[in-house]
Formats: C-alpha cells, sequence, structure tokens
C-alpha cells in the first residue's frame, strides 16, 4: 500500500500545482499583453478561476487526508466546491450560448484581419509604388516588391541596413537620411522629391517621395514611413517641355530681334529716299548702324574725287581701330571689291589701314555706286560678328550705294529740272519759284529786293546773219559773264530766248544802278568768237526794279520787263528804272 499512497500524494500535489498556476499564468499573460475582458464575462471569469483554485484546495488537502481535522476541512471545501459548481454551472448555462457568439466573433474578426493583414501586404507588394518602413536610426525595417525589383535585392537583403549602406552613392543615402531625420525631429509628414541611382543605370530615377511619423504600439518606438512613386517620365517630361519652352524663348527673342533689324533697316530706306545729300546718308547709316550693333563702331569711306585717297565721312561708337584718310591699297575690300573679314577665327588677310595693335574682328564691306567701288563700310566688333550680322552689313553696304546712286540721279534731275539745258542758268519755273521766297523774306527782314530783266537787241538780226548756232554761242557767252558779274548768293536766269532775270537780294537802289551800268558795258565789250571767226559784238537793254511790301512775284518782275521794254523803245543799250508811269 506504501507506493500507492505516495503515488496519490504526487498526483494530488502535481494537481494541486497546475490548478493554483494556471490562474496566475493567464494573470501574468492578461497584465502583460494589457488584454481586455468583455465587463458581461468578468463574473463568469471570477467563478471560473474561483473553481480552479478550490480544485486545487481540494487536491492540495488530499495530500494530508489522515488528519481528522483535515479531513473535516476536506470536507468543508468539498461541500463549497460543489455549491460553487453548481452555481457556475447555473449561471453559464444562459451565457454559453452568448460565450460561443463571442468566441465565434472573435474568430471571425480574427479572419477579418488576417485578410486585412493580406489585402494590405498584397497592396503594398503589388502596387505600382515603392513602400518602406524605418526604425529611428534609419535601419529598414521592410520594405515591398516594387523597391525589390528596382534594386534588383532578396526581400531580406537590405533589413537592418541604412540607406548609405546599400545605395550606390553613399552621398544620396546620406541625404536621404537626412531627410528621415527631419521627419523624426518635426513629427510632421515631408513631402520631397529625391533624386535615386539604379545600380546598373546610368541615368538616375526621380521619386516623389512621402515620408510621415508613426509609433509602434507594440514597442512605443517611433517609425518612419514612406511611400515613393516614380515621376521620371513626369521630370523628363517636364524638361523637355522646359527646352522647348527655352527654344521656343530664344526663338521668339530671334525674332523680335529680326523685327527691330527690320524696323530699322526699314526706317534707314524711308530715311535715306529723303536725303538730300550725302552727307545727310552718312548720318543716317551711322545713326542705324548704332541701333543694329550697339556693341560696335565702325565707319564709313569715300573715295575722293581724285581717286588719291579714302577719307572718312561718318562714323558711330567710341572705338576708332582705323585711319581717317588712306589709300586705296590700304584695303583689301577696296582691292577686291568683296568683303573681307579679319577675326580669331577667320584668320583674313590685315588690312593697312587698321591702327596697330590690332584686336577684335574687323569688317571692311565695299559700297558700290554707279556699277563701280565708291567707298568701304568698316565694322569694328570686340567679339566674332555672327553671320547674321555679316548679312545686315552687305545689306547696309547694298543699301548705302544704292542710296548714294539715287542722290546722284535725284541731284541731276533736279539741276535738269531747273536749269536751262543751253546755259546752265536756272530756268522760268525755278526763277518764279525763288523769287515768291526771296520777297517773303525781304518783307520779313525789312531788306530790299531787286530784280534786273535784260534783252539782247537786235537778237533777230544775228539769227538772220550768222544762224541758229552762232546765235546760241552769243546766249552762251552772256549767261556766263552774268555768272561771272553777281554775287554768289545772286540769282541769274534763262527767263527764255535772249531775255535773262537776276535776282539780287540786299540791294539798295543805288548800288543796283551801278551795278547794272557797269553790267551794261561789260555786255558791250564782250568779244565772242565761233571758231577762229569774231563775232560782231552784241548790246542788251536793262530794266530793274525794287521790291515793296506786299508785292507779288507777277507784279515784281512785269516792273522789271516794263523798265527793259521802255529801254528799247527809247534807244536800247542802256538801262532803265521801273517808275508807276511806265503803261504795259
Amino acid at each position: 500500500m506504501e507506493p500507492i499512497y505516495w503515488n496519490c500524494i504526487i498526483a494530488h500535489g502535481i494537481t494541486a500545482f497546475s490548478c493554483f498556476g494556471i490562474p496566475t499564468l493567464i494573470w501574468v499573460f492578461i497584465a502583460k499583453t494589457k488584454a481586455t475582458i468583455p465587463s458581461k464575462f468578468w463574473l463568469a471569469f471570477f467563478l471560473s478561476g474561483g473553481f480552479i483554485l478550490l480544485c486545487g484546495l481540494h487536491h492540495l488537502l488530499a495530500i494530508f487526508e489522515p488528519h481528522s481535522v483535515v479531513s473535516l476541512l476536506h470536507l468543508g471545501v468539498l461541500d463549497v466546491m460543489a455549491f460553487v459548481s453548481l452555481f457556475v454551472l447555473l449561471y453559464l448555462m444562459p451565457t454559453a450560448y452568448q460565450i460561443v457568439e463571442a468566441i465565434a466573433k472573435s474568430q471571425e474578426d480574427n479572419r477579418e484581419l488576417q485578410r486585412s493583414q493580406q489585402m494590405q501586404r498584397l497592396f503594398l507588394d503589388q502596387g505600382p509604388f515603392g513602400a518602406y518602413i524605418k526604425d529611428a536610426q534609419s535601419r529598414v525595417l521592410y520594405y515591398n516588391q516594387e523597391i525589390q525589383s528596382r534594386f534588383s535585392v532578396d526581400p531580406e537583403e537590405w533589413l537592418g541596413k541604412t540607406d548609405d549602406e546599400f545605395l550606390p552613392d553613399p552621398e544620396e543615402g546620406r541625404q536621404v537620411m537626412e531627410n528621415d531625420q527631419v521627419v523624426l525631429k518635426t513629427l510632421r509628414p515631408l513631402k520631397l522629391i529625391e533624386e535615386v541611382k539604379i545600380p546598373g543605370d546610368d541615368q538616375p530615377c526621380y521619386w516623389l517621395s512621402f515620408k510621415f511619423p508613426f509609433s509602434d504600439y507594440t514597442t512605443g518606438a517611433y517609425r518612419i514611413g514612406g511611400i515613393s512613386i516614380d515621376i521620371t517620365e513626369s521630370i523628363e517630361a517636364q524638361r523637355s517641355l522646359t527646352d522647348l519652352n527655352r527654344q521656343l524663348e530664344e526663338k521668339t527673342l530671334k525674332l523680335e530681334a529680326k523685327k527691330r533689324e527690320l524696323i530699322y533697316l526699314s526706317d534707314m530706306a524711308d530715311m535715306l529716299y529723303c536725303c538730300e545729300s550725302e552727307d545727310e546718308v552718312y548720318q543716317v547709316v551711322a545713326l542705324t548702324c548704332s541701333k543694329l550693333f550697339p556693341n560696335m563702331s565702325g565707319s564709313i569711306y569715300i573715295i575722293a574725287n581724285s581717286k588719291n585717297y579714302v577719307q572718312m565721312n561718318s562714323s558711330w561708337g567710341g572705338k576708332r581701330s582705323s585711319k581717317e584718310i588712306f589709300s586705296q591699297s590700304e584695303c583689301w575690300a577696296l582691292r577686291r571689291g568683296k568683303f573681307n573679314l579679319l577675326s580669331a577665327c577667320n584668320s583674313g588677310l590685315m588690312c593697312n589701314h587698321l591702327i596697330q595693335p590690332v584686336s577684335g574682328t574687323h569688317l571692311c564691306v565695299p559700297l558700290f555706286g554707279q556699277g563701280e567701288v565708291v567707298g568701304i563700310l568698316h565694322i569694328d566688333a570686340p567679339e566674332e560678328i555672327s553671320p547674321e550680322d555679316q548679312q545686315i552689313t552687305e545689306i547696309i553696304a547694298r543699301t548705302l550705294g544704292i542710296a548714294l546712286n539715287n542722290l546722284s540721279i535725284k541731284k541731276r534731275l533736279t539741276y535738269d529740272n531747273l536749269r536751262d539745258g543751253m546755259t546752265q542758268l536756272f530756268n522760268q519755273n525755278y526763277m518764279q519759284a525763288i523769287t515768291e521766297q526771296r520777297l517773303a523774306e525781304a518783307d520779313r527782314s525789312g531788306q530790299p529786293l531787286s530784280v534786273i530783266f535784260l534783252d539782247i537787241d537786235n537778237f533777230k538780226y544775228y539769227n538772220s546773219r550768222y544762224g541758229h548756232l552762232t546765235a546760241n554761242i552769243v546766249i552762251q557767252g552772256l549767261a556766263k559773264l552774268l555768272l561771272k558779274s553777281i554775287r554768289s548768293f545772286d540769282i541769274a536766269c534763262r527767263w527764255g530766248g535772249e531775255e535773262f532775270v537776276v535776282v539780287m537780294p540786299n540791294m539798295t537802289l543805288e548800288n543796283l544802278r551801278k551795278r547794272v551800268e557797269q553790267l551794261r558795258i561789260d555786255v558791250e565789250q564782250m568779244q565772242l568768237k565761233d571758231g577762229d571767226q569774231i563775232i560782231e559784238r552784241i548790246t542788251a537793254s536793262f530794266g530793274i526794279a525794287v521790291s515793296e511790301p506786299g508785292i507779288t512775284v507777277k507784279d515784281f518782275l512785269n516792273r522789271a520787263n516794263q523798265a527793259m521794254l521802255e529801254a528799247k523803245r527809247t534807244g536800247k543799250n542802256r538801262v532803265m528804272e521801273y517808275v508807276n508811269t511806265y503803261i504795259n
């Protein structure tokens, strides 16, 4: 019986230890995990725990069964256990279904949580973005399949490592870690664009990263969560768009520059058309060049009429790098009739008219007028002259040559329109126009204006005796005498046939009489020849008149004409003054 007795003692002891240990372990588990029990199950929980403890006490007392006091105590414990068991059974019977439902719901919640966690894991792993979790030291705790596939790494290869340990560029890794620390210090989300280099790819990719802090409820430590979206295509598209915009702006600026150039050239052409002298032409071209080439300087050189030298006629800019006067042989553009460019990139021929030491870029463009070279347009630039500016310079040179041609033609046409073809004196139309202007000036200044009307005596006799050609020699000789006898600002014209008119400003009547009388004598003493034949001398009748305020051109010239007719009527070869007693 002894072995059976000790076997029962050991069995009751182990059972009592288990009954006391199970509630203790459950309490420690709840305290450590901070698990919560629904309030409606608290009584059942305590009753079940009390029952287990009583069971443990029952087995503990069974060890001391031979003693009577213990047996009575054991009997009392059994009674209490019976009562508690009955009470627990009665209490648990109506709530058993609720407990079963609670257990089923808990299991369903666990399954739903597992499905949710699985969906979250699938979302993170299969999403088209990089997702990761780091600790406070920027060590990687998790990264999804997108990062694995991008960087060709295993699921656990980077775990526990920092960015500067696995990224190809350690400096890039340190920058990423600095951004992580900003998130931890501020405890606020951070949005930024990160440049990331992928191993095996020379071109970096760009990620739009969202980093945010969160607390790990298990450990209470802060973690760094991050989601990165590849925006490389967007960045490249934006860069392409930026490049296109830059190119568009450059083209727009070039178009605006071309527009300004066209405006300047158009204005130059308009002004050149209105120029009445070569000096005005040179000033217009110099002004246009200063607008088109603000960073350059230059000059216009024209070959002298003697063809012995070239002289500067106009210039712009501050720098003077060429002589003001030089010979034609000193300029290669004048020699060749083509533009000559000298620069650092174009080792052309150096013109000898450049002042030493020569620096920068020099362009000489020949000017053509009436089919021959008449000068050069010289451009001096501190840097290279672009092909576009060279073309503009050639356009200006051609336009300048055309303007000089037009001005020459215009002068010739104006001269022909204002002059008498035989005598080269002014014609009747110009005389009437200039007389009207001189009368207005005389009225304004209060100075007198005088007019001489003269007619060759017996001119028809010359025509019949010597012929028209010899008669023309007489008219030309008298015209030369008039030009020689009058002042530079006096105006002489051929009125028609053998009649002439001279307008003399600021001339008193007394001086006018002396001048005209001397002119009459000079005409009388003038000797003319037709080849070796001496032509008979001529005489002329003169009529003079002095202006009055408000007199018209017609009346003014008519008075001198009446005086001339009176001179012819009274004997010819004399000077007569106008008096108001003359009758037309």
